[in-house]
């Protein structure tokens, strides 16, 4: 397990500052999960050997390929596990500006500067089924992501929209337990914004328009660009309230956040100041 996190600008893993060094006998296989918990996205690849995706956010991949000279974005909140053949000059998983080592004793384990080219995981692996069909939806979503001037619990400012609304204007998602849910997700707010959606993962239809032909890429936390476009999908089988929000933290406390309601299910808790709690 390889936790990620900056503390006054310095990433460290597992709380620790510095590269770090897991002995492993060469032809061992390796899995590393990586976990970021910083507010935004990073970049992770391998230096010295190819590696494999095997799962994202906990959910597998089918028929992960070799990855050679590519790197992968992990947003915030992300998790990816990655799998290395441990050659005999070993290999690094490697983030802007540290690393870890699977290498054999006294083996001091190749480095190289981040890839240009990053791994598309829209294409990536091999397709399978994915248990429900999102061609015929029972509930269909906008959910634009935008900025704007306005009051946030009376204060004036510079804040996150969504459907253009500012928080508590903005949608209150309603599904039903059973129900194939579809949200079109957009961002023109000038930011990148890592969404993730509590109680659920979401399949991945399309970027941009272009549908997907790899394996099916289920995230709970789906990294967003600014301009880009995402339709994704899933079944509503986990009754309850549930948060909707950017993983930027910041972001979420300046108004990028709603709720996915299930049919007939209550809450004694308020959104605002007034309820006494404070956002994230």
């Amino acid at each position: 397990m390889v936790l990620v996190h900056a503390y006054d600008g310095r990433r460290t893993i597992n709380g620790r500052s510095g590269d770090q060094v897991v002995s492993a006998p060469s032809g061992s296989r390796v899995r590393v999960r990586l976990v970021n918990t910083d507010s935004g996205p990073t970049q992770v690849w391998v230096s010295g050997a190819a590696y494999r995706i095997l799962a994202i956010d906990g959910e597998d991949l089918f028929g992960p390929s070799q990855v050679t000279g590519r790197s992968l974005t992990l947003t915030a909140g992300a998790r990816a596990d990655l799998e290395v053949v441990v050659p005999p000059g070993g290999a690094r998983v490697q983030l802007p500006g540290i690393s870890i080592a699977v290498a054999p004793s006294e083996v001091d384990a190749p480095s190289t500067s981040a890839p240009r080219d990053e791994v598309d995981l829209l294409g990536y692996g091999t397709a399978a089924p994915l248990g429900f069909d999102p061609r015929k939806p029972d509930r269909v979503f906008d959910y634009r992501i935008g900025r704007r001037v306005g009051l946030l619990d009376g204060r004036p400012g510079l804040w996150w929209t969504i459907n253009g609304g500012i928080v508590p204007d903005v949608p209150m998602y309603v599904v039903r337990e059973g129900d194939v849910v579809v949200f079109r997700i957009t961002n023109d707010s000038g930011d990148v914004h890592p969404m993730h959606l509590h109680g659920h993962h979401a399949t991945i239809l399309s970027r941009n328009g272009i549908g997907s032909t790899g394996s099916p890429w289920r995230v709970d936390s789906l990294n967003v660009r600014d301009g880009e476009s995402f339709e994704v999908a899933f079944v509503a089988d986990n009754p309850g309230v549930w948060m909707d929000h950017c993983h930027n933290l910041p972001h979420a406390r300046e108004g990028l956040m709603t709720h996915l309601m299930y049919e007939g299910v209550t809450t004694p808790f308020l959104l605002g100041t007034d309820s006494g709690n404070e956002p994230e």
